[in-house]
């Protein structure tokens, strides 16, 4: 029988890895921390596999079988990126505040700050308004995982603190939020600090949310 890798009932933590998947997975991290470095070091579009591989002091075939391709590898950077970011940014919707209001805010403000601060996402902003990097389809046009796991983690806590509000309205404010958000880090509006950026984007959700339809207004005899 295999073991389990965990056994709770005994006490046991996770059974250790089997050497080979072990440094597999470490292979595996350090060839994304050097993407990552290089990445923003230098923008993407100059960072090659045969650099990466050098970088992370694997051999280029190594690389090669675990990633695919380049975009193999690009793909893996962006969705660890993402996965890092997002749990941030559902860690601070989860803080507590006075009202849905405020938690949307305080977390919009945190995701703008943490991209400002981020070396990768950086480096991809400042290249992408020169017109060169190759990063920023993955962070936007395609909407795998960023924009799409963004969304759905909005829309699901959207969902739980504006209950009033039907699950149409709900998904249209997480749109709002998610593409307001990203514009912003792309492209910041000139004169705005991060904060007031955050309150125009709570309040451009909350107005989605309220706003007023045909089906609202009464009916005229």
């Amino acid at each position: 029988m295999t073991p389990r890798p965990f056994d709770s009932a005994a006490g046991h933590g996770p059974a250790p890895l089997p050497p080979r998947e072990a440094w597999r997975r470490r292979m595996r991290d350090d060839v994304l921390d050097a993407a990552r470095a290089m990445a923003a070091e230098k923008g993407w579009d100059s960072v090659s596999l045969s650099q990466v591989a050098a970088r992370a002091e694997v051999s280029r075939p190594t690389v090669y079988k675990e990633f695919g391709s380049r975009g193999g590898l690009t793909r893996a950077l962006v969705h660890r990126e993402a996965e890092r970011f997002l749990l941030g940014v559902d860690r601070a919707l989860q803080q507590p505040a006075p009202t849905a209001a405020d938690a949307l805010a305080a977390a919009v403000l945190y995701a703008l700050r943490e991209a400002r601060d981020n070396a990768l996402v950086a480096s991809v902003v400042r290249a992408a308004r020169d017109g060169t990097d190759s990063l920023l389809p993955y962070l936007t046009a395609r909407s795998e995982p960023v924009v799409t796991g963004a969304r759905l983690m909005v829309r699901g806590w959207c969902e739980t603190r504006f209950q009033q509000f039907d699950v149409a309205r709900t998904d249209q404010a997480a749109d709002v939020i998610v593409r307001l958000t990203l514009s912003h880090v792309v492209l910041p509006p000139p004169g705005h600090s991060m904060r007031e950026s955050a309150e125009v984007i709570t309040a451009a959700a909350i107005g989605v949310l309220t706003r007023r339809t045909s089906s609202d207004a009464p009916s005229e005899h």
